[in-house]
């Protein structure tokens, strides 16, 4: 027994450049099947921990209007929900930039904020900002904010407030798209906490939710499925609730316009009555004062001037009474011509919070490379390994003949290979393992989160795929050295003290072209003979080469596409400069005054008009939103001045007709539509409108356009 483990360990000593190679082999396969599978779950981990941490609301109630105890109250007993939080929110710019950022009351029991430096805002007059802004600003700085649309007001009791803090908020996972706003140049900058005193309403207009069973961690499809099901059937709640309101609302502008103009037109003619007697007192006065002689009726006459005067004074006063009042009825008008936008809607995380889905989908896309690529890489490594390993028992081939001879059992001989076999898998196995755990999943996810808020990724141990990993190490190191040992060790010990003998030939279908054979040179014919001599090997050869050229190629074939994105969008598709959005629904006047600042800029070379909505459409297999951009141009034919509607495989112009609708090549094949197939759009509160499809798959991005 000395004996065997001896030579066993001088085997290790004498190969160990070939022990090293399997072991690098395994290691690289284990590595990527490791690494690629456990950092998906790991990035969940991750944003699980932050959500749990900070009590992430489950879902979120917005408002256009501030919400009353009414619409308090039915929040409050929706079913399925445990906890609710009020809270004020608004959009404002800094003062003299076009950077807007989400003004918020502080956080109590959900969403809370993480501080990143400094303290909460504990006084009317401080704000914490979002880490986006700790650069620009730093601790005891002064921001000075403003409301960013002319003749607005900010919803806030300050202008200036005092940075004390900085925080970030698993409610705005990513650095670079926090959320859209009519404000500034349309996209959010930052956002930022004050206390709720440094608002100027009572009113809340924004609610926090949180679901008394959340069936699962987030993004399990157990809980998504919930929170959509849940947040789908408490959206038809809350529409009845927002068409009550709408209709009080609608009803108490319709009493204070009628009484207001009623009261109007009846001041309209008190002044117009008090106008004219003034004027009436004035010209006799002026005669008066003319025919007037004596110091007496000088002074009668202007007593009575400083009369006029007076009265003159309170006409003006009431005058500019009657005008506000006027205002106030415009506005009540414009307030009312806009109710139809008044909304109360509940979303789930997937769609209040951009960067929660975005985050999910990216986890979800390198569990999809988990399942592709490590079993390329397993399979050269597989090959190459268990050729080697067989190679190997071929050249020990008379050393077990000799151990034979000499009286050793088969599995005494046999056990040097095994050991062999197992160490080198367990020690790519524990190296792959060590770096497949840690290495890779913090490359990839710093590659994937370089702009989201997480800092550290939370590395666990998977033994399943270690597991795995170890079993498929042994199936190419073991079961490779063990079936040629045991074809070796049936022969007798004298046959397998000998020489192999070389694998007989044999002629190959080129050999029976013989035109074609007899101008083949010496080595090529040799060349031919020994690819279907040797299967194995140019089996190998084959798929090894043919592995690496399809990674390369791939390589390449992702960044030429992507190079490529952004020239073809905005150079063959987009051919606008400026979006300019503006409510339908306002006065006519400033509706007017709105369009007139674009039709009479001379900056302008060419405009169209369009009608523009965000919708959104789901499927019966996926929890997520699919936000559709819905465009109606007033003039279809001017379309194709400004967007580009091309059939993505042909090139081929579309058209727009009355029958349906353009969709993007994405849009379709999410909806599983094709030519003349209907889907649904849905608005913000869920209620649906049918759209049909006359052209399916095409390339088209729908805005509104300047």
């Amino acid at each position: 027994m000395k004996k065997l483990t001896k030579n066993m360990l001088r085997e290790f000593k004498l190969s160990l450049a070939r022990f090293i190679s399997v072991s690098a082999l395994l290691m690289l396969g284990v590595f990527v099947l490791i690494g690629l599978n456990v950092t998906g779950p790991n990035m969940r981990k991750t944003a699980q921990q932050s959500y749990t941490a900070e009590h992430l609301a489950d879902a979120k109630v917005t408002s256009t209007v501030a919400l009353d105890a009414k619409d308090r109250s039915t929040i409050r007993h929706l079913s399925g929900i445990k906890t609710v939080e009020f809270g004020h929110t608004t959009d404002v710019v800094i003062k003299n930039t076009q950077d807007a950022i989400r003004v918020q009351s502080n956080p109590q029991s959900l969403s809370k904020l993480t501080l990143t430096r400094g303290h909460r805002a504990k006084t009317a007059s401080q704000i914490v900002l979002s880490n986006q802004l700790r650069g620009r600003y730093q601790l005891g700085d002064t921001v000075k904010l403003a409301a960013g649309k002319t003749d607005a007001t900010t919803g806030l009791t300050r202008k200036t407030y005092t940075v004390v803090g900085f925080a970030t908020s698993t409610e705005y996972l990513k650095k670079d798209k926090l959320g859209s706003t009519s404000l500034g140049n349309g996209t959010l900058t930052g956002f930022a906490y004050v206390t709720k005193s440094a608002f100027t309403s009572s009113k809340p207009n924004v609610a926090r939710l949180a679901f008394t069973a959340t069936k699962g961690a987030a993004y399990r499809t157990a809980y998504e499925h919930h929170a959509t099901t849940l947040t789908n059937r408490l959206q038809k709640t809350l529409n009845r609730r927002n068409h009550a309101r709408v209709q009080t609302l609608r009803t108490t502008l319709t009493d204070d316009i009628a009484t207001a103009k009623t009261q109007i037109s009846r001041n309209e003619a008190t002044l117009k009555t008090a106008t004219t007697k003034l004027a009436t007192a004035q010209q006799q006065l002026d005669q008066q004062a003319k025919a007037a002689s004596g110091t007496a009726a000088t002074a009668q006459v202007k007593t009575a001037q400083q009369q006029l005067k007076q009265q003159r004074t309170t006409l003006k006063a009431k005058q500019a009474t009657l005008q506000s009042a006027k205002d106030k009825l415009a506005d009540a008008q414009a307030t009312k011509s806009e109710l139809d936008d008044v909304t109360l809607t509940i979303q789930s995380r997937n769609n209040y919070n951009d960067g929660y889905n975005n985050y999910g989908e990216d986890a979800a896309r390198i569990n999809a490379l988990g399942k592709s690529f490590p079993a390329f890489f397993f399979l050269i490594a597989v090959l190459v390994c268990f050729t080697t390993m067989r190679r190997m028992v071929e050249e020990k081939r008379i050393e077990m003949g000799t151990l034979r001879a000499l009286g050793y059992s088969k599995h005494e001989v046999m056990r040097e290979f095994l050991v062999y076999s197992v160490s080198t898998a367990l020690m790519g196995t524990v190296l792959g393992s060590i770096l497949g755990l840690v290495v890779l999943p913090k490359i990839i996810f710093r590659a994937y989160t370089a702009n989201f808020n997480f800092d550290h990724l939370q590395l666990a141990l998977h033994p399943t795929y270690i597991a795995i990993s170890f079993a498929l190490a042994l199936l190419s190191t073991v079961l490779a050295s063990w079936l040629a040992a045991r074809a070796s060790l049936k022969l007798v010990p004298a046959e397998l003290m000998l020489p192999k003998a070389p694998v007989s030939g044999s002629r190959i279908l080129l050999e029976r072209i013989t035109p074609l054979w007899r101008k083949l040179s010496f080595s090529h014919k040799v060349t031919a003979r020994n690819l279907f001599r040797y299967k194995g090997r140019m089996l190998m050869t084959i798929i090894g080469v043919a592995g690496a050229t399809a990674l390369m190629i791939t390589g390449f074939g992702i960044r030429d596409s992507l190079n490529t994105i952004v020239d073809r969008q905005f150079s063959q598709i987009s051919q606008y400069d400026v979006v300019t959005v503006y409510n339908p629904n306002a006065t006519s006047t400033a509706a007017k005054k709105a369009q007139q600042s674009v039709t009479n800029s001379s900056q302008v070379k060419r405009y169209t008009s369009a009608y523009f909505e965000n919708e959104y459409a789901t499927t019966s297999d996926s929890d997520s939103r699919e936000t559709v951009s819905l465009m109606v141009p007033q003039s279809a034919k001017q379309l194709d001045k400004y967007v580009k509607l091309r059939d993505y495989r042909t090139g081929k112009r579309s058209k727009l007709s009355d029958n349906g609708a353009i969709v993007s090549q994405r849009l379709a094949k999410l909806q599983g539509v094709s030519v003349g197939d209907t889907f649904k759009l849905k608005d913000a509160d869920g209620t649906r409108a049918g759209l049909k499809s006359p052209v399916s798959r095409q390339c088209m991005r729908a805005m509104a356009f300047i």
